[in-house]
């Protein structure tokens, strides 16, 4: 495999799985909240190079790729990562009112009571629920709490996001509670 450094504007969407059959159809992992962006035609960035999507079966999670034609071809993209950039993703998927994609949340400022808490650093899914890491502000750090702390991205704690500012600030109550018993 190619080993390269990924770009940081690319999101990931996809982990291609096990090959299947002799015509170089695999299994594919969605990675993504957004089934909709794989589609017949749409080209993803890889390891391998790009790679244009000649069909996916949602049903049964199989794809085939335009330039993969054979069971050993299709074996060497075996756990290759597809990814779109963060402009593809964002003219592909349509987000509900007052949802953001993961890209657009790292970076944030977590606010609480006009205090900064800290910057969001990445973002986990456990048991279907996101949560925040949170890299505590070094004004914080003077008080010896965590270098970094988790919060649950959900209406109990999270009060708004101001999305126009740059970068995002996201209100909060109770995550100096979390913070300082972590």
């Amino acid at each position: 495999m190619l080993s390269k450094a990924i770009p940081k504007d690319w999101v990931s969407v996809a982990k291609i799985g096990r090959s299947l059959g002799f015509k170089g159809d695999v299994l594919l992992h969605l990675l993504s909240d957004f089934p909709q962006s794989l589609k017949a035609g749409n080209s993803y960035h890889s390891q391998f190079g790009d790679l244009t999507l000649e069909y996916y079966s949602p049903n049964k999670s199989t794809a085939k790729f335009k330039e993969i034609n054979s069971k050993e071809e299709a074996k060497q993209i075996v756990n290759c990562v597809l990814y779109s950039t963060q402009e593809e993703t964002k003219a592909q998927c349509v987000l509900e009112d007052n949802a953001f994609f993961w890209f657009e949340i790292i970076g944030s400022k977590i606010v609480e009571n006009g205090e900064i808490l800290g910057i969001v650093s990445e973002i986990d899914r456990f048991c279907n629920q996101d949560y925040l890491m949170i890299t505590t502000d070094s004004a914080l750090l003077t008080q010896k709490l965590p270098k970094s702390f988790l919060i649950p991205y959900n209406a109990r704690y999270i009060l708004n996001v101001e999305s126009q500012a740059q970068p995002k600030i996201i209100h909060t109550q109770f995550c100096k509670d979390i913070l300082e018993n972590s």
